[in-house]
């Protein structure tokens, strides 16, 4: 039932059955909500256990289907995260509970149980091949539905007889006085656990709300509109009006609004409407079922929550949803990774190039220029060196005057290339040929799909033909004044088709250093687009700082943590991330490293582990070890946040924006290494005493981090450094 199975996790291929058991277990039930969370599976195992024949039928069913699926080999990571066990675990829960309500013998019962295992495994195998390869959606309950409906029949065959109220052999433990209405949504939540008490519905809501105050507010919102659709269709507001189908709207809801998609306003609507359009099916089915002596089960959510999701993948944007790119982290952590990944990566989804150019260039016209630079070709940059005659004066006349005369110009992308002009002449200064626009030109095709434009080089120079495949950085001529080109400049832009005047696409520079025009200091960017008088140069990589990264050896870090010791273990996964998992915290951090940056994924762990620290210190590492130069990045407050603060963002960030931390980082190069430093910006001190003020980080070597100091906003000295490796 969660939105698609997990990924395999880094211990899915160890060879011990009980392990990978352990492991599933919480996750089985967890998955039953949409969950990721072991704690919250761990509490709904014991409340399903409430109702002992019930539950430890379906913990049987875990075990069995555990054990089969392991026998035949089914991929280790659906093992281990539950996806392949948790509609054996419905499957033998419903039927056992239907076999004690119809007064089934035990022998029957039994054989059904074991029936209901193989089934369900084989069903949730089969199917998920043929529905994930098509509409890359998950079977969700489909096969547990499937095989309790046909193995009713079975059982009513072999002499029971029969119930569509199994919901009604649940411990009744009324609370006297609680209205109707609220006993309804009560149990609801607890159907999901196959029983009809009020007390454990309520134990079970007030988990989910612990472990995902979003995945709670979805629920209530789906359960919410579904009650209200089942009412307009005379369907009283209490318990025997809602309980035969109510579970159906809470799981519509969490589904759709926080399974599926990345919760936000959106998500909200859709859950309310899918909830109410589940209302709509289960009265449908269950006119349609009466005749069979079924009631409708899980049917009704199943097919909204396959049906919308498959409607939606069809469209190209569905405005304001965002598919859930994440299936192993709960829906506040996916809402915060989305809206985090935002800030930090404004640029993500725009064409992007390298400056075409070694050392300091001023842009002297920009986006939208006074001159050229209008309508349909809006979107470019001129080039020329700084302090030099240029900026459009032509000086004593002489184009060496101009700083960027027979300079290089480098390939700003990885392409192939699509044409070349090199013969025409070039200006004298201050006279223009349009006639030929472009002057001598390079279009280059990015491995991207998107086009280049560089132009006005120097007749002759251009050292690149038309098919040739090129690097980013290859050298393809020298700038001149050829074209409609007063005084030399370099001029570049990006355009969607190959032909020289096509109309141009808004795209950025990366990895630049932009001087301060007031102050002088330098300032790294991943990514923008310079203003006109701009003064920028590329941001020139330092091979040792690349190489302490690129070089971090696999295996287990002990670091000492104030007074403690703390081991961290590090993995790389299949697409050559580094994975630190912290033994003392169970906390996890990924970072990559990407055109000699690296990165920190965002982090979702606890606030004082060394992974917390190594989450801010580590955000994004530019190569590049100038001490004057400084960057800007920002990280998730949440995991400084905590009790009713830390609630308020959970349930409000999705709706308004996240709470971000804003660090400054600067690196120096030392005797033995480099010394790494981020300051918390002042405006932000406030937010929270647990986040780091101030972080300096020793890199050295093919260990990487091996000391990180600092203090807190609440004044706690921070102090780690490592003890040993292995």
């Amino acid at each position: 039932m969660i939105p698609y199975p997990q990924g395999v996790h880094r211990q899915a291929d160890e060879k011990s059955l009980l392990l990978s058991l352990a492991a599933a277990l919480p996750r089985t039930y967890a998955i039953l909500f949409y969950s990721t969370d072991v704690r919250f599976g761990w509490v709904v195992l014991g409340l399903s256990l409430f109702v002992p024949w019930v539950g430890m039928a379906g913990l049987a069913g875990v075990v069995a289907a555990a054990g089969l699926a392991w026998l035949l080999k089914v991929d280790r990571g659906w093992i281990r995260t539950g996806f392949a066990l948790f509609n054996p675990l419905l499957a033998c829960s419903a039927i056992t509970l239907a076999g004690r309500v119809g007064g089934w013998a035990p022998g029957v019962m039994g054989v059904l149980w074991a029936a209901a295992v193989v089934l369900a495994l084989l069903l949730t195998v089969g199917m998920q091949g043929w529905i994930g390869s098509r509409v890359g959606l998950s079977v969700q309950s489909l096969p547990a539905v499937m095989v309790v409906g046909l193995l009713h029949f079975t059982g009513i065959g072999a002499g029971g007889q029969g119930t569509g109220e199994a919901f009604a052999a649940g411990i009744q433990a009324d609370l006297l006085c609680m209205p109707d209405v609220l006993r309804g949504f009560f149990r609801a939540f607890a159907a999901m656990v196959f029983q009809a008490s009020d007390v454990i519905g309520i134990l079970v809501y007030v988990a989910l709300v612990m472990s995902s105050p979003l995945g709670a507010l979805m629920a209530t919102t789906g359960y919410v509109a579904g009650a209200a659709a089942l009412h307009l269709l005379g369907w009283p507001l209490n318990a025997a009006g809602t309980a035969w189908c109510g579970y159906n709207f809470l799981l519509a809801g969490v589904a759709l609004g926080a399974g599926y998609q990345v919760p936000n306003r959106s998500s909200l609507v859709l859950a309310a409407a899918g909830g109410g359009m589940t209302a709509l099916v289960a009265v449908a089915l269950s006119v349609g079922l009466a005749g069979l002596g079924l009631s409708p089960g899980a049917m009704p959510y199943n097919l909204v929550v396959l049906g919308t999701m498959a409607a939606l993948r069809l469209l190209p944007r569905p405005a304001g949803l965002h598919a859930s790119p994440w299936t192993t982290l709960q829906p506040e952590a996916t809402v915060r990774m989305v809206q985090i990944k935002a800030l930090r990566f404004p640029d993500y989804y725009t064409p992007a190039v390298f400056l075409p150019c070694a050392g300091e260039r001023v842009i002297t016209q920009g986006f939208d220029g006074l001159l050229t630079h209008r309508g349909g070709w809006r979107h470019a940059l001129d080039f020329e060196v700084p302090g030099a005659a240029g900026s459009w004066d032509p000086g004593s006349g002489d184009l060496r005057e101009f700083g960027i005369f027979e300079t290089p110009v480098y390939c700003p992308v990885a392409c192939v290339v699509v044409a070349v002009e090199n013969h025409v002449a070039d200006n004298p200064v201050g006279h223009n040929n349009p006639e030929a626009n472009w002057g001598n030109h390079v279009i280059l095709r990015a491995e991207a799909g998107f086009h280049v434009l560089l132009a006005h080089f120097l007749q002759g120079s251009v050292a690149v033909v038309a098919g040739q495949r090129l690097r980013d950085g290859a050298y393809l001529g020298n700038c001149g004044n050829s074209g409609r080109s007063p005084v030399p400049h370099l001029h570049l832009h990006v355009q969607a088709g190959p032909l020289p005047g096509a109309p141009t696409l808004p795209f950025v520079l990366k990895h630049y250093i932009e001087r301060d025009a007031a102050s002088g200091l330098p300032t790294y960017h991943l990514s923008g687009v310079p203003q006109q008088t701009c003064v920028i140069r590329p941001a020139l990589p330092a091979a040792d700082l690349h190489a302490c990264f690129s070089g971090w050896l696999p295996g287990t870090y002990a670091f000492e943590n104030g007074d403690d010791t703390e081991e961290v273990r590090l993995e790389f996964d299949d697409a050559g991330r580094y994975g630190l998992e912290s033994s003392r915290h169970r906390d996890r951090l990924t970072l990559f490293l990407s055109e000699g940056v690296l990165y920190a994924e965002p982090y979702e762990g606890g606030a004082s582990g060394v992974l917390a620290m190594m989450s801010i210190v580590l955000a994004r590492v530019p190569c590049i070890a100038e001490p004057t130069v400084v960057w800007h990045e920002v990280v998730a407050a949440a995991p400084f946040l905590h009790g009713v603060r830390r609630l308020c963002h959970d349930l409000c960030d999705p709706f308004l924006a996240v709470a971000v931390l804003h660090y400054r980082y600067a690196v120096v190069a030392d005797d033995d290494g480099y010394r790494l430093t981020a300051e918390l910006e002042r405006a932000d001190q406030a937010l929270t005493r647990l986040a780091p003020k101030r972080l300096q980080a020793r890199i050295q070597g093919r260990a990487a981090v091996v000391a990180i100091n600092g203090e807190t906003c609440g004044g706690r000295e921070i102090q780690i450094s490592l003890k040993k490796s292995k």
